[in-house]
Parts: C-alpha cells; structure tokens; sequence
C-alpha cells in the first residue's frame, strides 16, 4: 500500500483511530508517529515547529501537506478514494454524514472528556456538572439506541466515514467511563459498535486498544500527602503543650463531625443555583405541586391564578423541534421524562407537564412550564438536551390562545395541529 503520510497521536486515540480505520478501507498506509500530551510531546520543539498550536493529532502528508484537527484529517483521508463512498454517495448522505460526525464528537466524545478531567483529577471534582455529563451522555445513547433500531449503519447500507467516527467515539467511552452496565442499557449502540469493529478491513486498528470498562468509572479523591514529621522532640512537646488548652475545650463540646481530621479530600461544595439568590417570592412551587396533584385541574387553575407572582416566575411553552423523528407514542413519552428528570438541579424552581399529541409514528411533543425567574436558561439550561426544544414565552392571564394551551397542558387534553393528546408526564 502507498504511505500518504504520518498522523502524530497514538492508535488507541478516537480522533487518530478514524483516520487510521478510512486508511484501511482505501487501501493506503497511514503511519503513526506516537505523540502523547500526557508525556508533553506535543509541547516540543519538534512538534510545535510543525503544529504550533501543540494539538493532537497532526498530519504530515508525504506531499508536505500539514492538517490539524481531527475531522479535516479524517474527511481528507477518507476523500483520497471514491470506490468506498466513505462520505457518502450523494448530497444528501454527505449532509448526513456530516452531521453524525459532528454528533459523535460533541455528544459522545465530549461528555466523556469532561467526566475524565473529574475523574483524572485534572478539575475540581463537581458532583453537578458530572451528573450533567452522564446525563447528556445518556441522551445521546438514547437518541443513538433509537436511530440504530432499525439501521445496521448510520447512513444508508454501508460503512461511510460517520461510522468510524462514532465506532471510534464509543470505544473511547467504553474504554473509560462506560461499564457494563450502559453497554447492556442501549443493545443496539452494543450491536453497532461490534459490528463496525469488528469489519474483516479496520479489525486491527480497534483491536488491542484495551479492556471495556467491567463497571462505569467513579471520581476517587486523591490521596493528600502525609503530614511531616515533627523535626525534633522538643518541637513536638511545644506542639503538644500548645495544642492541650485547645484540645480541652473541644473536649467539653460535643463535634458534630470530625472533618478536620478526615484525610479524605471533600468534593467541591456544589455551586448555588442563581435562582436561589432570587428575591423571596410569595408564590411557594412545593404547594403548587402538591394542590396539582391532590386537586382536580379546575380547582387547581383558580388556586393557581388567585396566587401566582408574575413579578417572581413565569410560564413558557417547550415544542419538540424535531417531531419528524418520532416514532412510538411511548418512546416519545419516555423522551419527556427523560428531559424532565434531567431538570433535577432547577426541581425546586419549576413545575410542569409535557404530552404527546398523536399516535404512532405521526406525533409531537409539547408542554407548559413554570418557572422561578424569567430566564429560561437559567432553569431548563441543565438539560443538556434544552437545545432539541423550542421555548416560548405563555400569558395566560391576558392572551386567550395562551390560556387555552395552558390549562390544556395541564388537564392533560386537547390538540395540537389536528392531533390528539395521547399522553404525559408531570414534572414536579
């Protein structure tokens, strides 16, 4: 085979094992020139007077062409032959590819990454941006589980540049976050992943990258370094003849905990919701959500208007953006609880109900929210999946369209463009 090349990284790196795997599938050779930015390679000179920005991978080709970033690579590699169509057979597959490159890389490779900066202890350790990253990450699972039903590749019937990528993405998530458990979760991603690996042409780049994950990855605190011993006995008697009043009077008081002597690092206290710097509000949303469910609709509507703070909360309609891509009325539902567990940090700001309008496989979704504040980013921002809705603002008290929609939402009725309510779920 032809050399078109060096990449600089290392085979087992998602965005050098794309490249590697198209190399194959054209028959050219693509060699690798290990570079590691955990050992600082991309920082040396002879690197940096190639790639100044120091980012991995790089390309050399033998022509003397030079590309960074990961996906000009690849599209370059995988365009030097046009017998496998690996960027599709016509505009329309070439958008469709593209866009699943682009998915594999923001919602799967992405999420994983910022998990190992946790995990690898390269950030402060953060329960609620981790719990964010696990939930997108699972989104995307999701979205991709529903996808792969019914296709044995991304685009059309053959392997394209999207499904290396994507292949390459997973094994980079499975290799170090993702255990046994999501791989059993989502058994279509499973098939997917095995079938694309396992192709007779690429099985020697995935191979011998390493062992999946038995168990999901957790944040272990690092150890902190053992205190120094004292330097010589008397210091140690004028620490101890020191600390001894101290230490009687915290023997007269009972300790609620015993922090300052735990050696185990505590997590970063997590950050304060910015709703909760609000001004207090009259308008309580636990009793809104405990009369919403204990009364009928109507009763809870004249409750609700006789006591809402229109200068401390809002009302806002989600629509689904891509109601095109729906299929079963379930799943659908499943999608909305899906997005509303994943409201869990804004729980104690918000309040709603979301209902698929349909039947099977012609369908939408939409619902009614309400919310601290009248920004709804602040609250529906830490779902990562917000930007597949579109969210606008509702006035029940003055518009009569926008009152109709929201106690429809809220009794679980009526319909939207001709179709039906079907079903919901309750976000409270």
């Amino acid at each position: 085979m032809a050399v078109i090349g060096k990449i600089y990284g290392y085979k087992a790196h998602p965005k050098v094992s794309r490249s590697l795997a198209a190399a194959k599938i054209n028959g050219v050779e693509l060699e690798v020139s290990k570079c590691s930015v955990m050992d600082g390679d991309n920082l040396k000179p002879e690197y940096t007077s190639k790639f100044p920005l120091g980012r991995i991978p790089g390309f050399e080709g033998t022509d003397g062409l030079k590309l960074i970033e990961a996906r000009s690579i690849a599209r370059y590699v995988a365009g030097l032959s046009d017998n496998a169509k690996l960027l599709g057979t016509d505009k329309n597959s070439e958008a469709e590819v593209e866009q699943w490159i682009s998915f594999g890389d923001e919602e799967l490779f992405n999420p994983v990454s910022a998990l190992l900066q946790f995990y690898w202890n390269r950030l402060p350790y953060n329960k609620v941006a981790e719990q964010k990253a696990w939930d997108r990450f699972h989104a995307s699972l999701a979205y991709l589980e529903a996808h792969l039903k019914k296709q044995t590749f991304l685009v059309g019937h053959r392997i394209t540049l999207a499904d290396l990528t994507v292949a390459s993405d997973l094994q980079f998530a499975y290799l170090r976050v993702a255990g046994q458990e999501v791989r059993d979760k989502y058994p279509n991603v499973s098939r997917y992943y095995n079938t694309v690996i396992n192709q007779p042409t690429v099985l020697d780049v995935y191979a011998g990258n390493g062992d999946l994950l038995a168990e999901n990855a957790k944040f272990v605190p690092p150890k902190k370094e053992p205190k120094a011993a004292a330097a010589a006995p008397a210091a140690a008697a004028g620490a101890a003849a020191a600390a001894a009043p101290a230490a009687a009077k915290k023997a007269d008081k009972k300790k609620d905990n015993d922090d300052d002597d735990d050696d185990t690092p505590k997590p970063a206290p997590a950050p304060k919701h910015p709703c909760a710097s609000l001004p207090a509000s009259p308008f309580i949303i636990d009793e809104a959500k405990r009369n919403y469910s204990n009364w009928d609709t109507p009763d809870f509507l004249k409750w609700f208007y006789e006591n809402f703070d229109k200068q401390g909360w809002s009302i806002w309609r989600f629509d689904f953006k891509y109601n095109e891509e729906l299929n079963m009325v379930f799943m659908s539902a499943n999608q909305i609880g899906g997005f509303f567990d994943r409201l869990e940090a804004s729980r104690k700001y918000v309040m709603g109900a979301g209902g698929v309008y349909g039947v099977d496989k012609n369908s939408k979704i939409a619902g009614a929210i309400i919310l601290r504040g009248d920004d709804p980013n602040v609250v529906l921002g830490v779902a990562p999946d917000l930007e597949s809705y579109a969210v606008t603002p509702l006035d029940p008290f003055n518009k009569a369209d926008d009152k109709k929609f929201f106690e429809e939402a809220l009794a679980w009725e009526g319909e939207i463009d001709g179709l039906k309510y079907n079903q919901g779920k309750f976000l409270k």
